[in-house]
């Protein structure tokens, strides 16, 4: 039958193979309800990204504040060199396993120590949002907490050193995050992770039965390096330096605020804006280990905690974070 398939650069290198359609392959390789859709699958595992742009905006943020947004336990903030430097980030993905789409995140650096002594260094997120339905479903089923959004990302001018760009991200028509400002390609100090082949990436995954009866909080956690199964050696995130872009404090026009809906805008108290990062990037994304668990068991006269018909906000009141 006719098939549209997309397969990234990164993905065909590695494995000189085309994936068969959803609607063809082995139904064991299902791992979210039925895989219909013919265009952007959401069942192949690793997914890979080839040539996407990656624009982090680098802030500082006490301590406090990075500790209330990091489950504890079982995680603990990073303590180390840089800790206070946290990433809201905006990626621009167009040739990947589940189409093209818009993402923001929030990574803050993180630890855990399992009970035989191992430490585990990660950037853990709090917030995630997307363009693509696509990959919200195939980044819960891994644990990303990611939530549909509209976003926008500009960039024009003419010669480097004169281009200007604009971020902008809305959820249920409110404004979460602009930014706005100029390319001056002035250092930016990254946070501590970048270019650490020892850190990897923490997500809290929660697994709850149909009844509510209990709920299995997972800790995930994806290495720095290509799964063996690849068999290669390397960074899982490949950054192309060349198309490195910077922007510094004083170039960037920051707004942020708390909404209705989302309550981001309020927790996430900025103290700086230290600059801006962009780079392209081509991206292998495994399925995680688990490394810690936690069940929660609900009695049997459990309803939740809303009352029915009555509504009101259920976070901080919608403040704005600076302009």
């Amino acid at each position: 039958m006719p098939s549209h398939l997309n397969v990234p650069t990164k993905y065909w290198e590695l494995t000189k193979e085309v994936p068969p359609p959803p609607i063809e392959r082995d139904i064991n390789t299902w791992i979210i309800a039925n895989p219909s859709d013919p265009l952007w699958d959401i069942d192949v595992i690793p997914l890979t990204y080839t040539d996407s742009r990656w624009s982090a905006f680098v802030l500082k943020v006490d301590e406090p504040t990075r500790q209330r947004l990091v489950p504890n336990p079982p995680l603990t903030v990073w303590d180390g060199e840089d800790a206070d430097l946290v990433e809201y980030w905006y990626v621009e993905h167009v040739n990947t396993m589940l189409g093209p789409y818009l993402e923001f995140g929030v990574t803050i650096s993180a630890t855990y120590k399992d009970p035989k002594g191992n430490v585990y260094n990660a950037g853990y997120y709090p917030y995630m949002y997307l363009t693509g339905d696509a990959p919200v479903d195939a980044g819960r089923v891994l644990g990303f907490p990611k939530k549909m959004s509209y976003i926008r990302i500009t960039t024009h001018g003419g010669e480097k050193g004169t281009d200007f760009f604009g971020f902008a991200m809305s959820r249920n028509g409110y404004l979460l995050h602009s930014a706005t400002g100029q390319f001056d390609d002035k250092p930016v100090k990254p946070p501590y992770f970048y270019g650490k082949t020892d850190w990897g990436k923490f997500n809290m995954k929660v697994v709850t039965r149909p009844d509510l009866s209990s709920s299995e909080w997972q800790l995930t956690y994806i290495a720095s390096e290509l799964p063996e199964a690849f068999n290669i050696k390397g960074h899982r995130f490949q950054i192309k330096p060349e198309h490195t872009r910077t922007a510094s404090s004083d170039a960037i026009n920051w707004f942020q605020q708390a909404t209705p809906f989302d309550n981001m805008g309020a927790e996430v108290k900025i103290q700086e804006v230290t600059g801006l990062i962009s780079f392209v990037f081509d991206l292998v994304i495994p399925v995680p280990s688990v490394l810690w668990t936690e069940t929660y068991e609900r009695p049997a006269s459990y309803r939740g905690y809303a009352t029915p018909y009555k509504y009101g906000l259920r976070q901080q009141f919608p403040i704005s974070q600076g302009s």
